[in-house]
């Protein structure tokens, strides 16, 4: 890991174990009080707090448009010109509400086998 990231690995660290982040309570926050907790951190961001949602607390309905993969099988999958922005490719995917981490996930299988 760069030094950077272990000083993000450990304020994440100290943040628990002073009690400022509260893992458990997450679990009964909606999603944007989730994603305003994690991104208040240093080094972690909307997409750190999305992934966190979506496989930590298994939510249902969260795409990570910040995720190159994500951006790049969506534009192929809808034969689009160009790279999506996130802003973009969170308009595609509206629809997919209330499932759009399926769609995610499908779309990173679909990336990893996805013909040039």
């Amino acid at each position: 890991m760069s030094y950077r990231k272990i000083e993000y690995a450990r304020g994440l660290a100290e943040a628990i174990v002073e009690r400022r982040l509260d893992l458990q309570g997450m679990r009964e926050q909606i999603d944007d009080e989730v994603i305003s907790t994690i991104t208040a951190l240093r080094g972690f961001g909307l997409w750190s707090a999305e992934i966190y949602l979506m496989f930590s607390l298994r939510r249902r309905d969260v795409f990570p448009a910040g995720d190159l993969a994500l951006r790049s099988s969506l534009g192929i999958l809808k034969d689009m010109e160009g790279k999506l922005t996130p802003t973009q490719a969170r308009q595609l995917v509206a629809h997919w509400s209330p499932w759009r981490s399926v769609g995610s996930l499908f779309l990173w299988h679909y990336y990893r086998g996805a013909p040039n």
